[in-house]
């Protein structure tokens, strides 16, 4: 819900402003001012606005951390972070990454869509509820070096030149030193800044780690960030197509990104998109109706009454996700 006009305390302090969606932080907030709120005073707050009111939150955090080089991470975890774990909880989160992969904004966008990733794939590591908002922190911040990046290189319409890409890969260690400034930060965050561009085979940056060298927060992000990266409309190029991106993650799953880790959000995405329309590569259409932990991308297809196991044929692929 969100506030529908300023709220005032007895002594006509606002306390809650107009259009404010109502977290955990307000409602304490409130009880302690012995305001109580009537069912006029609130509304629910539709998808479309609870992620465009958090874009604001983040493009103001990055402005922060511009000015400031530190963030304030107190109202992160009391302003931001429930918004972004009620998103997470949400039933249409196909609908929210889907909103996120095509608004505008890109970075802040990203870092919302990232964190939901992160913690999607957390869960399906077996990761505990502290560990998965700890995880779903770290890649909600993993990009705040880029708040030090000039514009006119993140937002530029055509390729980078050599010098602009060292720039940018800079935002790494941008996003390490910002965040060890900031109080109340832990570490580990920094770290997954430092490090989300790594790759398990020494082939990323700042460092050119490999496998065992690179925290496992940091291997997580790295993969909701290349996928988001990929289904994402940017100012230099279109989205490439769901099922496009998931094979291309699934053929180098033994290449740069962490193969278990790649695996189980495959397989986390796939089962989510059960019961959509697919196209096979001969032509017909059909259902998704199960998914393999071992060939995620390759599911049991209903068509016409009749079940194909594609992972067992090597004639017929998919060819297309129909989005529902």
């Amino acid at each position: 819900m969100r506030v529908n006009k300023n709220i005032y305390n007895d002594q006509g302090t606002l306390i809650v402003p107009i259009m404010r969606v109502l977290t955990d932080k307000e409602v304490q907030l409130l009880n302690r001012q012995g305001v109580a709120l009537s069912d006029q005073d609130v509304e629910p707050v539709s998808l479309v606005h609870l992620v465009e009111s958090t874009i604001r939150e983040v493009r103001e955090l990055f402005m922060f951390a511009k000015q400031t080089d530190r963030i304030p991470y107190e109202d992160v975890q009391s302003k931001i972070i429930p918004v972004i774990l009620f998103m997470s909880n949400h039933p249409n989160l196909n609908q929210i990454l889907f909103y996120l992969e095509v608004h505008d904004e890109y970075v802040y966008r990203h870092s919302i869509a990232v964190a939901l990733l992160s913690k999607l794939i957390g869960k399906a590591r077996g990761l505990n509820d502290k560990q998965t908002l700890e995880l779903m922190t770290a890649g909600f911040l993993h990009d705040i070096g880029k708040s030090r990046i000039p514009g006119a290189i993140l937002n530029k319409p055509g390729r980078l030149t050599e010098e602009e890409f060292a720039i940018v890969k800079e935002h790494t260690l941008h996003g390490f030193e910002i965040l060890k400034n900031s109080e109340g930060l832990p570490e580990r965050h920094a770290y997954v800044a430092l490090q989300h561009h790594e790759r398990e085979d020494g082939s990323g940056y700042p460092f050119g780690l490999k496998a065992d060298q690179i925290d496992v927060y940091s291997k997580i992000v790295a993969v909701a960030d290349v996928f988001h990266a990929m289904v994402s409309k940017r100012v230099y190029k279109s989205p490439l197509p769901l099922y496009q991106v998931l094979k291309e993650l699934a053929a180098n799953v033994y290449g740069s990104l962490e193969p278990a880790i790649t695996l189980s959000f495959l397989k986390r995405i796939m089962d989510m998109l059960i019961g959509n329309t697919v196209v096979l590569s001969d032509g017909r259409e059909g259902k998704i109706v199960m998914v393999s932990a071992q060939d995620p991308v390759r599911p049991i297809v209903e068509v016409a009454g009749e079940y194909i196991d594609l992972s067992k044929l090597q004639d017929i692929n998919l060819d297309k996700i129909v989005a529902e």
